[in-house]
């Protein structure tokens, strides 16, 4: 429970009612109660005690000594009045059976948009607040939330199971494989006669043709089984996925061994989302293999052109004598005039070079992308695009694309140069750069070059469906963009725009966006005279100096308080210290099985799943952890892997332990609550046989990137993988999002390349501060409010750069926000939406009017960076954490030298949450650890101000993670203070 202090405040009516008690006791537990209940919509007990905050600030408030009433406060005899006091006091009642039934029929009707039980939870009681009614116990709460959940599903597999075919029940019952498992697994690498499921669960294998056709053969496979599509469209995507694992993770035996009316409709869901998820994949790779052959062939010519072109030493001097010897003499003999100052062959070895340049170079890459493209990958991308069911949307240029896509899968088996004369090949969808090279006339007649002209149409494909010009039908993630978007819009408008936040009127936002703009640029403008670490200068177009600040002192007596954490609690182990974290926080708990029953002992669950959790989020894998524990295999931990850790799970029990984190820290030694997470990324090596693995021009090398939110406070918030050439600006609101938290983040730091103009807008439209360190701070520009305010800037001048169009904005406020709420409400992923509005899609209107809106979120912030000192040194603060938490990745992602070792994309994203969850367990424990050696008071005066300014608990010093490690349970990690043996004599 981590809220703020001001919501610990009773006001006068409550404060009144509260010292009418008779003793400091029932006056301390009564108001306690009464405040919790109203910030929990529940009553404190053992599992959910109030926060010490809140109690020392109800004490102060009553004025009465500090009182310990834990024994009190969970005695329900002895608070059963104060809790009739209390209904009485807020105009509750007590819920009856039919308020029960109103319960689960309620959590049955929002069953769409739960998935977790403690989502549950939460809406139940949240309902009995809305009915101003007190709870029912926890444990009947559970009960119903049980019923419900049965309940609700056993509603969609009726539904679904209507809608299947007896021919669909015939073609799922094909897929079960009769032969043994391990047997199929043994022959992955041989095509079987006939698809089964063990198939249709494999990823691809490889961008050679003889997969792409096995793949395509899989994908046509599922879409030959009828399921009903409105049906499960009207699914949330958290229910289809929680099904989809489920037959993921079994194997055709179990499956078998379900009801009828359980497992059709479950197989019916897979092969969904089974079918949903491959035609994404494919999509992809379509537009990499495109975008391959123009990066091969640039590749190509580049290392063309620095073999073959011979450099010349002071080209330009010589162009110089050239210019100067043709003036002197214009009517001069060259033989006579140039050549005595330039010799023949310097002049050829100049034109040879100049001819790189320009026209030329695309003509070559142009030739290369045709050699490459019709010798190599023409089998593969038409196989792909024969596959697909490609739909024009309301983008410019989609129908006429849809077209000429038309027309070449139509005459795609032609082996003329050209198309016949007869022929009429769409030209409108092709790109300008493509047209000379396409259209050529010979004989006095056009003609169309048949593989240029569908090199050119692929590239326009490309270009489109990476921001949903076209759509693919059948996909996901290339879905119509309007299933992005809330179908209810016109019903519920008023409601969404409280979601955001946000006023109901355009011209009301503009307004306040005017001022805001208007504020900050004068403010700077006052403050640039008397600002000595800022200046504007005239020069080079207008530019920013910023004079760095002054170094801050170092540390002196930490590396003091980290030799004594490295005695007392010497050589811990990373295993001991995620077993702790179970023990005190039991967040195994949150790895429910992904089949309907369990009946795992509770011990032996717990230990399997850490065992699972170690090795999987250290990356030596699970074979190695098995080596000292006794009792224990590699089959078991397979077996456990595949039925209770998934990515859910594991964030789930990551979140946990943050929550905890937020509960235990003191804040005189970490401070008060933060709002804010650094965010930013790094880069690890993985198997390069799949999409994700991309090459990264500033790291070097193949591999993936792993995103981090992380608070000042060195605790990773949220954690995501992505590729090297994906949008940090959709990880960074993703995790603002979706990290699920008690912390209330609302500002994120982060460097240059985690911000641009699109992403202020985002941020500033979600009610979330983007606070980045700018590399380039000296070109940046200001825009002003409108262009007769411009002189009311003199000092800013030379960095004003143009006015801010607010028609844009107002014009299309009511879509903006229409979009921002599917981003809120989850409903399309944030990497979609910033494609979709990206500088390829520059004349969609709502991608104009986030660009106008960014422009002056920018210029606010950079009026606020630029005048405050303060501000600067807040973002490279909490930039230094995140680089140190990325120094963590190698102490705990250490096994096979950090290479994630699977080229499944769902392996790869579980093995950086499980990473994750080390690292919050870890800095879960080393708080513990640290706030108890603390606790000696000869650290009150010991440490300096720097050195509370640099405490962190990312720490690992005392810390072993290597060797053989067996899991105890009997020996436990001691946080109480140890006496040296000086101290005791």
């Amino acid at each position: 429970m981590a809220m703020k202090g001001s919501l610990f405040l009773l006001d006068s009516e409550e404060l009144g009612w509260a010292l009418s008690k008779n003793t400091p006791t029932n006056k301390l537990v009564a108001a306690t109660m009464l405040k919790f209940f109203q910030l929990e919509n529940q009553y404190p007990d053992q599992d959910n005690p109030p926060h010490p905050e809140l109690i020392s600030s109800l004490t102060q408030q009553l004025g009465i000594p500090e009182i310990k009433i834990s024994h009190t406060l969970f005695e329900p005899r002895k608070t059963e009045r104060f809790r009739y006091e209390i209904r009485k006091f807020l105009k509750y009642r007590e819920a009856t059976e039919a308020d029960a039934d109103a319960l689960i029929a309620f959590l049955i009707q929002k069953s769409h948009e739960l998935f977790r039980l403690e989502h549950y939870k939460a809406s139940a009681y949240q309902f009995f607040k809305d009915q101003q009614m007190e709870p029912l116990s926890s444990e009947r709460i559970d009960r119903h939330i049980r019923s419900a959940m049965h309940r609700f599903e056993k509603m969609i597999f009726a539904s679904i199971y209507r809608g299947l075919s007896t021919e669909a029940l015939a073609s799922m019952d094909l897929l079960f494989d009769k032969e043994d498992d391990s047997t199929r697994e043994s022959e992955a690498e041989k095509e079987p006669k006939s698809l089964k499921l063990w198939d249709l669960k494999k990823d691809l294998r490889g961008v050679k043709l003889k997969h792409i056709e096995f793949e395509l053969k899989k994908l046509q496979a599922l879409r030959e089984i009828v399921v009903p599509v409105d049906v499960l469209k009207g699914l949330s995507r958290k229910t289809l996925d929680k099904y989809y694992t489920r037959i993921l993770a079994s194997f055709p035996g179990n499956i078998r061994e379900f009801i009828p009316e359980k497992r059709y409709p479950m197989m019916a869901i897979f092969c969904y989302v089974r079918a949903q998820r491959m035609t994404d994949y494919l999509a992809d790779l379509l537009i990499k293999l495109i975008d391959k052959i123009k990066t091969s062939a640039e590749k190509s010519i580049n290392k063309q052109v620095l073999l073959e072109v011979k450099k010349v030493n002071g080209k330009f001097d010589i162009l110089g004598i050239l210019a100067a010897a043709s003036v002197a003499s214009p009517k001069g003999v060259i033989e006579n005039e140039i050549y005595p100052k330039v010799s023949q062959d310097t002049l050829k070895d100049l034109v040879h070079e100049l001819k790189h340049r320009g026209k030329w170079y695309q003509n070559e890459v142009h030739t290369k992308m045709r050699s490459l493209y019709s010798h190599g990958q023409r089998k593969e991308l038409l196989f792909l695009l024969n596959a697909f069911h490609f739909k024009e949307t309301d983008a410019e240029g989609s129908q006429v694309l849809l077209v000429a896509l038309r027309f070449i899968l139509k005459h795609q088996d032609l082996k003329d140069h050209f198309y016949p004369t007869e022929l009429k090949a769409p030209l409108a969808a092709l790109p300008s750069d493509w047209k000379t090279l396409v259209c050529v006339e010979i004989e006095g007649h056009e003609q169309v070059n048949r593989i240029n002209y569908e090199i050119g149409i692929l590239e326009a494909l490309s270009v489109q469906l990476g921001y949903k010009g076209i759509c693919i039908e059948g996909g996901y993630r290339y879905r119509d963009p309007e299933d992005d978007l809330p179908k209810d819009w016109e019903l519920r408008r008023a409601d969404y725009y409280k979601l955001l936040n946000l006023p109901f009127n355009a011209n009301e936002y503009i307004a306040e966006l005017q001022q805001n703009v208007d504020g900050g640029l004068k403010n700077l403008n006052d403050n640039i005279p008397d600002n000595k670490k800022v200046k504007i200068l005239d020069i080079l177009g207008g530019r920013i100096k910023v004079t760095p600040s002054e170094p801050q002192t170092l540390p002196s007596n930490l590396h003091l308080l980290q030799r004594d954490i490295s005695q007392r609690w010497s050589n811990i182990t990373m295993l001991d210290i995620l077993k702790e974290a179970d023990l005190l926080l039991n967040f195994t708990e949150q790895f429910q099985s992904v089949a309907s029953r369990e009946s795992m002992d509770r011990q032996e669950h717990r230990r399997r799943v850490l065992l699972c959790l170690y090795g999987i989020g250290s990356n030596i894998g699970l074979k190695r952890v098995c080596g000292a524990s006794e009792g224990v295999t590699d089959t078991q931990l397979h077996y456990t892997q595949r039925r209770f850790i998934n990515t859910a799970n594991v964030k789930a029990a990551a979140v946990a332990v943050v929550n905890e984190i937020l509960r235990i820290r003191d804040p005189k030694w970490w401070g008060i609550g933060t709002t804010g997470c650094a965010c930013d990324s790094t880069k690890i090596a993985v198997w390069d046989e799949n999409l994700m693995s991309e090459y990264h021009v500033r790291y070097k090398g193949h591999g993936v990137m792993i995103y981090l939110h992380v608070d000042k406070n060195a605790t990773i918030i949220h954690s995501r993988l992505k590729t090297c050439s994906s949008s940090e600006v959709a990880a960074m609101i993703q995790g603002f999002l979706q990290h699920d938290t008690q912390m209330e983040m609302n500002k994120l730091y982060m460097d240059t390349h985690g911000q641009s103009v699109l992403g202020f807008a985002l941020a500033s439209l979600l009610s979330l501060d983007l606070l980045p360190r700018l590399k380039n701070l000296n070109k940046q520009k200001l825009f002003y409010s409108s262009s007769a305010k411009k002189d009311l800037y003199p000092n800013l001048t030379p960095v004003l750069k143009g006015t801010i169009n607010w028609k844009h904005p107002r014009d299309h406020y009511d879509e903006v926000v229409k979009h921002l709420v599917a981003l809120k409400l989850g409903m399309v992923e944030p990497d979609v939406l910033i494609k979709k509005f990206s500088r390829d899609n520059y004349n969609h209107p709502i991608f104009k009017a986030l660009m106008e809106i960014g422009k002056a979120e920018k210029t606010i912030f950079l009026c606020k960076y630029l005048a405050s000192e303060e501000l600067r040194i807040e973002v490279h603060e909490s930039l230094n954490v995140v680089e140190m938490v990325n120094s963590t990745v190698g102490f705990i992602f250490y096994g096979k030298l950090g290479e994630i070792s699977t080229n499944n994309k769902d392996d790869q994203e579980l093995s950086i949450a499980c990473f994750h969850l080390l690292q919050v367990c870890m800095v879960y424990i080393n708080t513990m650890i640290i706030q108890s050696a603390l606790s000696d008071p000869k650290w009150e005066n010991l440490l300096t101000e720097a050195d509370r300014r640099s405490l962190t608990p990312s720490i690992y010093g005392h810390i072993n993670p290597y060797g053989l490690f067996p899991l105890d349970f009997e020996t436990r990690i001691n946080f109480e203070m140890i006496q040296s043996e000086n101290e005791g004599a």
